[in-house]
């Protein structure tokens, strides 16, 4: 017998991506799979694809996108158990990569999330290829502190959500936050290589900073640091980031560009971060007086 599974596929122009992906979704062994396409705004055919394959679609305005507000709307609007989260742009590999993906989730109620491999796309800027293969290889990486976790193709329990909402002041990793707070009361994530789907971003420099800024001020509020350090939190980090470039044999100006663009936007990102939760506890204090 099938597991009945909702799946919420989250989009904004993600063609060429989209069809392939949810043709992979209709191949899928071992799971009635239930999709809910909620779909911010796209403008390239994907909601229209979505919806002439039968599928549900719920719009999200663009303007009020919020990443933690849209997956816990993507849970009130699904039923089942478990639900899975997987990306418009992120295409199962194999027949029964949901099925794999879920089975942590099924073989014990301690697991409240798990994670698929992503693999770079083929073409994929070597660069982007080098980071895919090192977060998502034969075991997740370890962090320097916290859990690491994708949204991008996951599957998560619902009773456990029920207690823990997603927070939705978060702009960046509202996944990696759930995931946090989760173990802290127990749970267990795990990760799945077994289940594979094609997932990869090429971003330009405005976009690595952009991207590392936010995640720094995520850490910042999710761990509650104190004050980066100039060498610890970023030299460091770049040191290792052009050495492991330079072993790939894939060093080059551009790259370290890259690197420097992705180290100064997580540093920046715990900076301001840290700099505003100074002024807000300093503005309290004054307050209370």
């Amino acid at each position: 017998m099938n597991l009945e599974l909702d799946v919420v596929v989250r989009c904004r122009n993600e063609m060429p991506w989209t069809r392939p992906m949810l043709s992979a979704m209709q191949r899928q062994r071992g799971v009635d799979a239930h999709i809910v396409f909620m779909d911010c705004g796209s403008t390239d055919g994907s909601r229209e694809l979505a919806a002439d394959m039968g599928h549900r679609v719920e719009d999200v305005d663009p303007a009020k996108y919020v990443p933690g507000r849209v997956l816990n709307r993507g849970m009130r609007l699904t039923s089942t158990p478990l639900v899975a989260f997987i990306n418009a742009d992120a295409i199962p590999l194999d027949d029964d990569a949901v099925m794999r993906l879920a089975s942590p989730l099924l073989d014990d109620p301690a697991v409240a999330a798990a994670f698929a491999r992503q693999v770079a796309r083929p073409g994929a800027d070597p660069l982007v290829a080098l980071e895919y293969e090192r977060a998502f290889g034969a075991t997740s990486p370890v962090l320097a502190r916290g859990t690491f976790f994708s949204m991008a193709a996951s599957v998560i329990r619902r009773s456990v959500w029920e207690s823990m909402p997603f927070d939705e002041a978060l702009r960046y990793s509202e996944d990696v936050d759930w995931t946090h707070r989760a173990r802290a009361l127990g749970s267990r994530i795990e990760y799945v290589p077994e289940a594979r789907f094609e997932h990869s971003h090429d971003y330009d420099l405005a976009g690595q900073w952009k991207r590392r800024r936010g995640e720094g001020a995520a850490d910042q509020a999710i761990h509650r640091l104190g004050p980066p350090s100039p060498v610890r939190d970023f030299a460091r980090p770049l040191a290792g980031a052009v050495l492991r470039d330079a072993f790939a044999r894939i060093f080059s100006p551009r790259s370290l560009a890259v690197r420097t663009a992705q180290a100064s936007g997580y540093f920046m990102g715990r900076l301001e971060a840290s700099r505003a939760a100074r002024r807000a506890t300093t503005e309290q204090a004054a307050g209370a007086r």
